[in-house]
This record gives C-alpha cells, sequence and structure tokens, in this order.
C-alpha cells in the first residue's frame, strides 16, 4: 500500500469526523457522546479486542494483531475538550459552552484514521498495535487512569507514539511533522499556598498581620529562585496565577490564596523548586508573623523523547511523505503533556504536526477562536500509520 496515497484518499473521512466531534466537545472523564464516536467507528474495522468504559470513565482501547511477528506498539490520542465558549464562527462550532479549542478533535478523527489504514493492512503489518484514546489530558489524570486499566498491558506494551496537531512550534510548514530527540515538553508543579494572619480594621494596621502585604512579598521572594538559585543552564519558568484574598476595602483579611506553577525540563531542579517553594512561602510568613500552608495540587514529569524512536519516526516521515516533511525542532515547548506518564513506564516518543492557518487566522491553542488548517491533517495520519508498518 501506498500510505500516502491512502492517507490522503481518506482525507475528507478525517475531516468529517473531526467536524462531529468539534460540534459535542466534552471535558474532563466526561465522554459519553465522544466515546460512542470512537467505539462505532473502530466496531467497523475487525479489530481483536475494543474496551470501552476505561480509566474514571469513557476510555477507550483496542488492539489489532498484525500476521507478522513483530512487537507491541501503542499509538495514543487524547480526546477531552476545555471549557471555553468557542467564538470561531464555524458551521459545525460548539453550542454547549465547551470547545476543542486544543486539537484533540483532530487527533482522535486521525488515529481512527490510521486504525482503518493498519487494519486495511494487517497482513503486512508486524506485531500488534494499541490504539488508545484517552480522556482528561487537560486535568492531566487521564494517562494514569488508563494505564491503571490496563492500556499497556495484555498483550505488554514495548513502546508508545503520538502527536499534536495546531500551531503551537512556530516555524513548522503545514502538514509537516515535528521532531526533537531527548527533552520535547516540560515539567509542570502545581501549587496553592494559602497565607494566614489576623484580620482587623484598615485604619489600625499594627493590630492586624496583614497577608495580601504577606502574599506579595512571598511573590517578590519566589521569583528570585529561578534568577538567583537555578542554574541559568537549567531552563526554569515559575508563574503565579491567581492570588484571592480579602472582600472590601478597609478590612484587612484573615488569609490570602495564591496559585500558581513552576515548568523545568529536569526533575532534580523540579524537586528543588518544590522544596524551596515550601521554604520561601512559610519562611516570608513567619518573619511577618503570619503562617503559610503550601500544597501541589497536581505535576507532571518532562516528555523526554526516546532517540531511537524520534530518528525512526523522522526517517520514516521523510520517506513516506517526501524530503523535508519531518523537521527537527530547535527548542523544547514550556508546555506539559501527560503523555509524559506513559513515557515513564515504556520508551516512546512524542511529535509535533502542524495544522496552522497562517497569518492572523492562527491564534493560540485554548483561544475562543484557535482553529486548524484540516486539509493537512492526513499527513498525520500518514505519519502514524506507516511508523506502525515500517518500525
Amino acid at each position: 500500500m501506498d500510505i500516502a496515497k491512502r492517507a490522503k484518499e481518506l482525507s475528507a473521512d478525517i475531516v468529517s469526523l473531526r467536524r462531529e466531534l468539534h460540534a459535542c466537545p466534552e471535558v474532563d472523564h466526561e465522554l459519553p457522546l465522544t466515546e460512542s464516536v470512537v467505539v462505532r467507528e473502530l466496531a467497523k474495522l475487525g479489530l481483536d479486542d475494543i474496551k470501552s468504559n476505561q480509566g474514571k470513565k469513557h476510555g477507550v482501547f483496542a488492539t489489532l494483531k498484525g500476521s507478522r511477528a513483530g512487537n507491541v506498539l501503542a499509538i495514543r490520542a487524547d480526546m477531552d475538550a476545555l471549557p471555553v465558549k468557542e467564538e470561531t464562527g464555524l458551521p459545525f462550532a460548539s453550542q454547549n459552552g465547551f470547545m476543542h479549542a486544543c486539537g484533540h478533535d483532530a487527533h482522535v478523527a486521525m488515529l481512527l484514521s490510521v486504525a482503518r489504514i493498519l487494519s486495511e493492512q494487517r497482513e503486512d503489518l508486524p506485531g500488534t498495535v494499541r490504539f488508545i484514546f484517552q480522556p482528561a489530558e487537560e486535568t492531566v489524570y487521564g494517562a494514569v487512569s488508563l494505564i491503571e486499566s490496563g492500556a499497556l498491558d495484555h498483550p505488554k506494551v514495548d513502546e508508545i507514539i503520538a502527536l499534536h496537531t495546531g500551531n503551537i512550534w512556530r516555524g513548522v510548514a503545514p502538514g509537516r511533522v515535528g521532531y526533537r530527540a531527548g527533552a520535547m515538553m516540560a515539567a509542570t508543579n502545581v501549587f496553592k499556598i494559602t497565607l494566614r494572619g489576623k484580620g482587623g480594621h484598615g485604619a489600625m494596621p499594627h493590630l492586624t498581620v496583614d497577608p495580601i502585604v504577606m502574599a506579595a512579598e512571598v511573590i517578590s521572594q519566589l521569583q528570585t529562585l529561578v534568577s538567583r538559585e537555578i542554574n541559568p543552564f537549567d531552563p526554569a519558568v515559575l508563574t503565579i496565577g491567581k492570588i484571592e484574598g480579602g472582600t472590601v476595602n478597609n478590612v484587612i483579611a484573615e488569609s490570602c490564596e495564591m496559585r500558581g506553577m513552576f515548568r523545568t525540563f529536569d526533575i532534580k531542579v523540579a524537586a528543588f523548586l518544590e522544596e524551596r517553594v515550601i521554604a520561601t512561602a512559610k519562611g516570608v510568613a513567619e518573619a511577618m508573623r503570619g503562617s503559610a500552608d503550601v500544597e501541589f495540587v497536581s505535576s507532571l514529569p518532562p516528555v523526554i523523547n526516546d532517540k531511537a524512536i524520534t530518528l525512526k519516526m523522522r526517517d520514516i516521515v521523510n520517506d513516506v511523505l517526501g524530503e523535508g516533511y519531518a523537521q527537527e525542532l530547535e527548542f523544547p515547548s514550556s508546555g506539559a503533556e501527560d503523555f509524559a506518564i506513559y513515557l515513564q513506564k515504556i520508551p516512546g516518543a512524542f511529535f509535533f504536526h502542524s495544522a496552522a492557518l497562517g497569518g492572523e487566522r492562527d491564534y493560540p491553542h485554548h483561544n475562543p477562536k484557535f482553529d486548524i488548517d484540516e486539509s493537512v491533517l492526513w499527513t498525520g495520519a500518514a505519519s502514524l500509520a506507516a511508523y506502525a508498518l515500517q518500525r
């Protein structure tokens, strides 16, 4: 089979599926409609096994056994949308207050087409392919829930790949696949700091302990962790994204809450920052006669691509789609992905697939006007299917 030709023949089907999913987005683990579309399409293909209602809810994984000997490869697509009200004006735009503002609808459509191509090529398929359709990537618990449900077992998966479409990496031409061996995406640690003081009247601040002033000092000191305590050659970013405290202008509050996160590409740096965030918040609060509680709400490890798998995909993409269709990324992304959880269990690699529209038509991921160039989605499907057949 000419994989590129077959994938291009399926382009209209990929677009149709993407639009069907785009019109009815669902979030977190609550994906009954999305799950039903996935199961409906997989049931047409004569796969060896389809398991639905996996993970906490509505995850799906399916298995295709090839006729030739080989290892077990998993290919993953995330399925969940975001709590964003769509403003694209598209004829198939969501009307339910949620939105596929990150391209996951396209990921599902592409992987369903990959399953179709590989089922047609069972005689030439070496080993077994596990297709994983995962909820809750945006809330970072989807990968864990599917792994606990057995997505990487029976048979045991040897390696895993996935891609993300959209316009995350500037400079990658539409339809091309961005690759990078080693660090691909960042580790993230989300934290909540609760500062407690002593409330009172704003006219008599000497009788109070002001947690909002405390918060201002904590924020200032946290910024020095990156600028003064981290090696300049170890990238790190620390952000306080939310601060909330007080009720009216003339009352000093009892408490103030801050939420933030830091990102890095090294788990040792992440561990160091976690320790220092706790020490800084507690130390500043104590020095100002208050107290601080620090809670780490969630964390993800960095996405570290296996070099051999990454370069194998590079060669396959250039062979199947044409020289230059695989483009090396100069820098990793400071975004995060729970695909990293799979990579802690087995070797694998994560790729970027450009579906940029160009010019002022490109809005950032998670923006209410985000959209993609549907006409190039077939190249993503072709890349994944070709890897399964040629690895």
